[in-house]
């Protein structure tokens, strides 16, 4: 079967022995998960129970609700120059969004080149029966063009870019896109944006690659409501995409999701209309703890950690003598510190770790100091 040659992630392995400990009573200060601490705004909330109470509860378009894709399109092409219609917008979730697109892409012996690190889009192209293969990053994050073009072969058909990244809290910068959408005309690849973290960005600007890509490079723009609105749980995103793969993104969901539920939908469009300054609120709690955390961690024994210029996480490099998933167990054990380890984001995600700065002040005060004891009893190896 397809879904058995997929290993089981490190993330949700460790997640369930988190869940164990916690069950115990254990107290484990969590910061592995990738969801903002705040409740979804009761503005958005009042608007889904007012849907319901309005008896929206029904079928409606695969596609999505027309009124949401008029403002979702709108708002595409005012802040990030993003030639948008409601037409090629399809609202689904962002993390089906990314499988939905592959589908739409892709043929099963496909190759898909992604960053390394990067988010967990390996499992999602091998379940559409393509190939991921990875091409490194720079040590700081940013785009080799080089170790890109040199993974490229006749069967590479899409090439997977992240903005700001997830785990890295990297910012594409301008000449990294246009060298990147350079190649896909060169090489016939369809370009994957997610640009998930695209309002959580504390320095530099957004380049969004469809606001920059000439008519021979078609881009699948995948976002989603969830960081932004603290709407995790809601499970509704979006894909911006030219007609032919929005035709087939709309079967995809037809035959598998049929559509969102409609009551959400118009939760959604309430936060667009409305929930600008919740967004805005959210943004600065993180900007405030990523400048917190980076302080407490500044100048560890053995950690390089690089400071982020958007989403909302950490991805340090340890020297200890440790592998990312030894390094993440040991921590837990140790001193009851959740973090994710760094190679469940693509190989040359070793000896990193995520640690999300989704927590108040006080969690990430007494994380980073027992992160700081943990990392003075496992001192960095002499080489």
């Amino acid at each position: 079967m397809l879904v058995d040659g997929i290993a089981e992630s490190p993330i949700l392995s460790l997640i369930d022995q988190i869940f164990r400990l916690q069950q115990r009573g254990e107290d484990i200060l969590g910061l592995h998960i990738g969801e903002p601490d705040f409740e979804t705004p009761l503005g958005i909330r009042q608007a889904a129970c007012q849907a319901l109470e309005e008896g929206r509860t029904h079928y409606t378009s695969a596609q999505g609700l027309p009124e949401l894709r008029r403002a979702l399109a709108s708002r595409l092409k005012t802040h990030f120059r993003i030639p948008s219609t409601p037409e090629s917008l399809v609202i689904l979730p962002a993390k089906f969004a990314i499988y939905a697109t592959l589908l739409a892409c892709v043929n099963p012996g496909d190759d898909v080149l992604l960053p390394d690190p990067t988010y967990l889009f390996e499992q999602p192209v091998q379940l559409a029966g393509a190939r991921p293969v990875y091409f490194p990053l720079r040590e700081d994050f940013s785009l080799d063009l080089r170790s890109l073009e040199a993974q490229v072969t006749p069967r590479s058909r899409a090439l997977f870019l992240v903005t700001p990244a997830n785990p890295t809290g990297r910012v594409l910068r301008r000449e990294e896109v246009e060298e990147a959408l350079a190649l896909a005309q060169r090489h016939h690849l369809t370009v994957v944006s997610d640009e998930t973290y695209a309002s959580l960005l504390y320095e530099g600007s957004l380049v969004s690659p469809a606001s920059l890509a000439p008519e021979e490079v078609p881009v699948a723009t995948i976002g989603s409501f969830s960081k932004e609105f603290a709407m995790t749980g809601w499970r509704i995103g979006f894909v911006n995409s030219p007609p032919a793969i929005t035709q087939r993104l709309v079967k995809v969901v037809e035959h598998t999701l049929t559509c969102l539920p409609p009551f959400i939908q118009r939760a959604a469009l309430w936060a667009l209309e409305h929930g600008g300054e919740d967004a805005a609120r959210f943004r600065e709690a993180f900007r405030h703890r990523r400048d917190l955390i980076c302080g407490l961690l500044k100048g560890a024994p053995g950690l390089s950690c690089p400071r982020p210029e958007g989403a909302f996480y950490l991805f340090p490099r340890f020297r200890a003598p440790l592998t990312s998933v030894k390094f993440s167990y040991a921590l837990l054990k140790e001193e009851r510190v959740a973090v994710v380890p760094g190679v469940a984001f693509g190989p040359r995600g070793e000896h990193h770790v995520r640690i999300s700065y989704t927590a108040p002040d006080d969690v990430l005060r007494e994380g980073a100091a027992r992160i700081r004891r943990f990392l003075a009893v496992h001192p960095e190896s002499p080489g």
